[in-house]
């Protein structure tokens, strides 16, 4: 999964880390454009995904 980054907009930026706990899934990216880092924190059934 793909997230564009909140402080410059460039889209298409791959997490550098995941953690999935049941239907839970974080992200962890970093901008390759500004380096800001952030985080995501999804519930996979709102993407129609199961849990692994």
């Amino acid at each position: 999964m793909t997230d564009t980054c909140p402080n410059c907009t460039r889209r298409g930026t791959a997490p550098i880390t995941e953690h999935q706990d049941g239907d839970q899934v974080s992200h962890l990216y970093r901008c390759a454009g500004c380096g800001h880092v952030w985080s995501t924190n999804r519930d996979l059934r709102f993407y129609g995904k199961e849990a692994a």
